[in-house]
């Protein structure tokens, strides 16, 4: 082999070894959550009212996945296992029973301070703050997933209160084109030689 013939400094292996590490198994869960996320911070912002539906089924699929991705890290007894099954059950379902209250409590009129995007906001924020604690004592991976909700979160208020900004900005525009259009004319109409 000559000087100038060039070789692969990264045999095959190691090209197809970065896709396995990301793509493990593992987060692939992680990935999937993320998704979800931002499944439901736009569907939230199309329609804020139904969507607090698709909060509560997730839920148990963000139990069910941290069941999953968890299963292979604990102590491969029933006893370790249980209880991390249990531990999911009690974490996610504290979530959704407060959640289900709050639903409850909007819903009926007990406390009308919410409307639908309020009400949504809060689902989502506090699924925000769950993940993250799952993230702190579960598995560090999963507070990416927390800060990606509450971005999510803070976006969709910063377009909610964006947009009658931008609709009292094009009414003031047309107002204000309409009004040098008319003075413009009628200035052109004075200062024009008879």
């Amino acid at each position: 082999m000559s000087e100038l013939e060039l070789t692969p400094t990264e045999p095959a292996s190691t090209q197809h070894g970065l896709l396995r590490r990301i793509f493990r198994p593992k987060d692939i869960g992680f990935y999937l959550m993320l998704l979800l996320a931002w499944i439901g911070a736009a569907y939230t912002q199309v329609n804020a009212e139904s969507s607090r539906w698709y909060w509560h089924a997730l839920i148990p699929i963000f139990g069910l996945i941290c069941i999953i991705t968890e299963w292979s890290s604990v102590e491969p007894t029933a006893k370790a296992r249980a209880l991390l099954v249990v531990r999911q059950i009690l974490h996610w379902g504290g979530l959704l029973l407060v959640i289900q209250l709050a639903f409850i409590a909007t819903s009926h009129g007990f406390m009308n301070a919410l409307d639908a995007r309020q009400a949504s906001l809060m689902l989502m924020l506090t699924v925000t703050l769950s993940t993250f604690l799952a993230g702190i004592h579960f598995d560090w991976r999963l507070c990416f997933v927390a800060i990606f909700l509450g971005a999510g979160a803070l976006l969709m208020v910063m377009v909610q209160n964006l947009i009658p900004s931008l609709i009292y900005l094009v009414i003031g525009t047309i107002i204000v084109y309409l009004a040098w259009t008319w003075l413009y004319r009628h200035w052109r109409a004075l200062h024009q030689p008879s």
